[in-house]
């Protein structure tokens, strides 16, 4: 019983992990470019959340919209005005310009909000049910359901939509995009500030169940990295894919060994994805 329940805890997390790493993969796929601020904007979606719920008092599921509205914002003006400027150039360029981006926002929110962690406490924080022997925490589920609902979404977008369209084939093809009448910069700025708009709709929904601090972020980007890695870089269905796998593997290894053991194997994982399967477990992810 006690591995059935690791096995949900594993795929409840799971859920989260999918959704903060598909703004994450749609960015690389798009755009080539790995975005070492990406937990920052998970960061700056969590305080969204926490300021609406102490001062306005708004349950953390109804602040999404405003996570996603303010997030999609901030990413769409950093890709046009600085991101873009070094599209173009070596990908060590835009690593540099994504950490730089890093240290300002984290340092901004250091200063503005110190680095005391925060909680939210709802009515139901605690509340959960048992469904034959196994207990499912109610904010966990909700959050699950969420994020398949929002993954599900982009994809939908991606393969439904005019902008869609669009955006794969900026992806596909930019040259040839261009020749048939795209605005490349455009399609680059609303991907990134969709990537960014998603990841800060992720940064809600951890805040309903864990603590908010400025500091919180780096270890966000190094676990949607790794599940972009196992899912495919640049697919998005495979962020749900490798999140669903890494949350599984993360819990399963923490009832058996330690929560360090955890993070061991996830990295050992990550290299041997690298080494043998590049392009992902799906065999659809991006390899340069």
């Amino acid at each position: 019983m006690l591995f059935i329940q690791a096995l949900t805890n594993g795929i409840l997390l799971g859920g989260i992990y999918a959704l903060y790493s598909a703004g994450f993969s749609l960015i690389f796929g798009v755009m080539g470019v790995v975005n070492i601020a990406h937990g920052e904007m998970i960061m700056l979606g969590a305080f969204t959340t926490y300021w609406l719920f102490e001062i306005l008092r708004l349950d953390p599921f109804t602040t999404l919209p405003f996570s996603l509205f303010g997030l999609f914002v901030l990413g769409y003006l950093l890709q046009r005005f600085v991101i873009n400027r070094v599209v173009d150039a070596p990908p060590i360029m835009s690593y540099i310009m994504t950490f730089g981006i890093h240290l300002v926002l984290a340092n901004v929110a250091l200063l503005a909000w110190t680095a005391d962690p925060r909680t939210i406490t709802t009515s139901y924080s605690g509340a959960n049910f048992k469904l034959m022997g196994i207990t499912i925490p109610y904010i966990k589920l909700i959050t699950f359901l969420i994020s398949l609902a929002v993954v599900g979404g982009l994809y939908w977008l991606l393969h439904h939509s005019r902008t869609g369209r669009a955006i794969q084939a900026t992806a596909q093809d930019r040259r040839m995009a261009r020749l048939m009448g795209i605005n490349v910069r455009q399609i680059y700025a609303v991907t990134f500030g969709l990537g960014a708009g998603i990841t800060g709709m992720a940064g809600s929904l951890v805040a309903s169940f864990r603590h908010v601090e400025p500091a919180m972020g780096l270890p966000y980007t190094i676990t949607a990295f790794c599940v972009v890695v196992l899912g495919g870089m640049g697919y998005i269905p495979g962020a749900l894919i490798g999140g669903l796998i890494l949350g599984v593997i993360g819990s399963v290894s923490t009832m058996v060994f330690t929560s360090g053991w955890s993070t061991a194997i996830t990295f050992f994982l990550l290299f041997l994805m690298l080494l043998f399967r590049p392009a992902g477990i799906t065999g659809r992810g991006i390899v340069e």
